[in-house]
């Protein structure tokens, strides 16, 4: 698991910026962008920023590490910076540096190696990625927790999961089955499955996304939600009754 600073209760980020556009940053922009978050995603090579530009809300190329260009985004305004500038530690840690100055709010960063872990745990961030280390912790819940997908973690004990919609849910609404009260989650995000037909007229089954489900959505059979809370209650969301 990765280490953290930040406090048991789960926080719901919506703005959030992505600093650096490795193949981890790139994917993890894309990822946040198609769960509904508003996503500006930072880089300084133009062919990166030109590729993402209409995945994600907002993209711009400039140097992360350079605080006066760094000013132009409004640090301060996003509910999460995330630092992934790769194998350059230097920069990694220079650019960390610079959100902290300009007053980003919270603040995670993937560190390379554990002498980049432990200077950047030094450095106050409010979370620390490692890879392996995430990677290890999803393969533990994926054994003990069939049929949840953990897809990250937000606190020690409260993750963002993909669980399969119980067959009690299905015919009723959002409001209905009061999942903050009844289950302690909540619904970010319903993925259905649809039918449609292609031009030759041949059907096919295409993933629907519902990112702002409301209280009238009705939960359908096969439908997987998204949800976020303590990692308990996301295991007996999946228990069936």
């Amino acid at each position: 698991m990765a280490e953290t600073n930040e406090t048991e209760e789960a926080r719901e980020f919506r703005r959030i910026g992505v600093m650096g556009l490795s193949r981890f940053g790139y994917g993890l922009a894309v990822w946040l962008s198609d769960l509904g978050a508003e996503v500006l995603a930072v880089d300084s090579d133009r062919s990166k920023i030109e590729e993402i530009d209409q995945r994600v809300s907002r993209a711009i190329c400039l140097d992360v590490t350079n605080e006066f260009a760094m000013r132009k985004l409004e640090v301060a305004s996003l509910d999460l910076a995330i630092i992934c500038i790769g194998q350059n530690m230097e920069a990694n840690l220079l650019a960390t540096r610079v959100v902290q100055k300009l007053g980003a709010r919270t603040i995670w960063v993937r560190a390379i190696d554990q002498s980049q872990a432990e200077i950047l745990e030094a450095m106050g961030v409010d979370k620390i990625i490692s890879l392996e280390k995430e990677m290890a912790r999803q393969v533990a819940q994926n054994i003990t927790m069939p049929g949840t997908r953990m897809l990250a973690p937000i606190t020690v004990d409260h993750s963002l999961a993909e669980v399969n919609a119980r067959r009690e849910f299905v015919g009723k609404t959002v409001a209905e089955i009061n999942f903050r009260q009844d289950y302690g989650v909540n619904v970010v995000a319903i993925k259905s499955r649809a039918v449609t037909k292609d031009a030759s007229g041949h059907e096919k089954v295409e993933a629907v996304i519902n990112d702002l489900p409301s209280a009238s959505d009705v939960i359908r059979k096969g439908d997987v939600l998204v949800v976020i809370g303590a990692d308990d209650h996301i295991v007996a969301l999946q228990t069936e009754r």
